[in-house]
């Protein structure tokens, strides 16, 4: 026979066990006490009644048939979503594809299975599910532009599950977006060279690449060892010939492509310590230069979860400064036009398309034009002046 105890949780929450003996699927003989756990109270004394009635295996058997009909008739933001999609009409397949993107990339692995209804649920805090989210992707270094078009994606979505009447309300409409621009965070040599000293001894090469060649992170983590060679004129550079990037494909998986632009295709003159720390000399061509123990491709998740987080919030207590990964593009760009390098230099090395891409950017670091400026109203001055005085 069965017998029934009452468990509390450490939250305080109350549920109900069932306790039976069942065979020992070991021995053959000799039985072995095990329960089986319920939330409702009056739930588990039905299963009981039929557990005393049919036996555990019989009564297991009914047990596992109603989780699995509860379960189909649960819907997810995962199963919900494809009605959303197919719902979208005078949209482009270009547009549909990037919204599946959102979904399959950013949405599914951090909600995707999880009932709508839990969406709308708050913790002590007051937080959502999806202001968690967001939250999570703004410390990530997405920008605000970005976090909000996803955001107004899945927005758009819960709207159809509430008109739907699937969830009481759109727990997006209560979301705390970050400001949808961002203003880049530039790290003078010596920060950086804190930063540096933050970093743990296994990231140090990859934040000192970083900022040394101004590659975007798509483009660093796809160079092969083929793509670095000595520059036999100038041998304490290395030539990076950036012509691969990480692409999204509209699922989970990312392959190769090429970079951003056309422009993006360029060899790049990277100082000497730019590849300190890479052992290169144990790499075959085709080997990336940067790898997890497998070999495979470095997500930037990892990066941030493994060594750019836990480094940030040392260095913000100390220097002030809150920088993402991207900064140090950012910072690469600042060092060259305040060391002589002209925009032009900067636009080809970080391959921007556009040349305005670079002024709106990093213009204000070019402070000749401004001194040239400066000395052509001054001399206009001292010809006013003149003439003043000869009158």
């Amino acid at each position: 026979m069965s017998s029934v105890r009452v468990e509390t949780h450490d939250d305080g929450s109350s549920y109900t066990q069932i306790l039976f003996r069942v065979v020992n699927p070991q021995t053959g003989k000799k039985t072995v006490q095990t329960s089986e756990s319920f939330v409702d109270h009056g739930a588990a004394l039905a299963w009981k009644a039929i557990l005393d009635k049919v036996g555990p295996d019989k009564a297991r058997e009914i047990l596992a048939s109603e989780k699995a009909a509860r379960a189909a008739k649960v819907v997810t933001l995962r199963t919900f979503a494809p009605t959303y999609l197919k719902s979208l009409t005078g949209k482009q397949k270009g547009t549909t594809d990037k919204y599946l993107s959102y979904f399959e990339n950013d949405i599914y692995p951090y909600m995707g299975d999880l009932p709508l209804i839990m969406l709308c649920e708050a913790d002590a805090e007051k937080n959502s599910i999806v202001q968690d989210w967001v939250s999570d992707m703004e410390a990530d270094g997405s920008a605000g532009k970005t976090i909000a078009n996803k955001h107004g994606v899945l927005s758009a979505c819960l709207k159809l599950a509430v008109r739907r009447r699937l969830m009481p309300w759109n727990p997006c409409e209560d979301s705390d977006l970050p400001p949808r621009t961002y203003e880049p965070t530039f790290l003078e040599p010596e920060e950086f060279d804190r930063l540096l000293e933050l970093t743990p001894e296994r990231w140090k090469p990859t934040v000192r690449f970083l900022v040394l060649s101004g590659c975007r992170w798509s483009e660093y983590t796809a160079l092969r060892k083929r793509n670095v060679i000595r520059d036999r004129e100038h041998e304490s550079d290395w030539l990076c010939r950036i012509a691969r990037a990480w692409k999204y494909t509209g699922t989970a998986e990312q392959l190769l492509g090429d970079p951003k632009s056309k422009a993006g295709i360029r060899t790049i003159n990277v100082p000497s310590e730019g590849l300190d720390g890479f052992d290169l000399g144990t790499l075959k061509a085709n080997d990336l230069i940067v790898s997890t123990e497998a070999g495979g491709r470095i997500s930037s998740q990892l990066f941030h979860n493994k060594c750019w987080r836990p480094l940030v919030l040392k260095f913000e207590a100390e220097v002030g400064k809150k920088p993402r990964p991207h900064d140090l593009r950012h910072t690469c760009a600042s060092w060259m036009i305040n060391n002589g390098a002209e925009l032009t230099d900067v636009q080809r090395h970080l391959g921007h398309e556009k040349i305005t891409t670079t002024v709106d950017l990093y213009g204000h670091f070019d402070r000749r034009s401004g001194r040239r400026a400066s000395t052509a109203v001054s001399k206009a001055l001292v010809r006013t002046t003149v003439g003043e005085a000869a009158a």
